[in-house]
């Protein structure tokens, strides 16, 4: 498992601001919900990748403006899945309430990743009726 701590240390010794309390209270936070180790290490990653878009901004200073200029550069830059976008989302809202204890405000300018529409595959009555043709006992219906 890759040390957060550690990459927290290396963007505080370029900015001077360390997160290591956020961390700490991010893992107690989601311990107590019982939440699984795969949500600890995808929260803690996606807090990780704020904090360096931040350049390790004081977490006291973060606004809502650092939030919607993280979300829009993933889906604008790094052209992220809707998904991956929303997951972002989530433990930021998390961190947000959970660990510096405040809301976002309103997100009118943040640019989201489009879901692609998903169309199933169906098939004609002739390609059933061609399937059914081929089918022999015991599986002939």
């Amino acid at each position: 498992m890759k040390n957060i701590s550690a990459d927290s240390n290396l963007v505080a010794q370029v900015t001077g601001t360390s997160w290591k309390a956020e961390y700490s209270g991010l893992e107690n936070e989601i311990s107590v919900r019982h939440y699984s180790p795969k949500t600890l290490r995808a929260y803690k990653e996606w807090v990780r990748k704020f904090q360096t878009f931040t350049k390790s901004k004081n977490p006291e200073l973060l606004s809502s403006g650092d939030v919607k200029e993280f979300l829009t550069s993933l889906a604008v830059k790094q052209k992220v899945s809707s998904t991956t976008q929303n997951q972002a989302f989530n433990s930021l809202l998390f961190f947000y309430r959970h660990i510096l204890g405040r809301e976002f405000g309103k997100f009118d300018g943040v640019v989201r990743a489009k879901r692609k529409p998903y169309i199933p595959v169906v098939l004609s009555r002739k390609e059933i009726d061609n399937i059914l043709n081929f089918l022999e006992p015991p599986f002939l219906l």
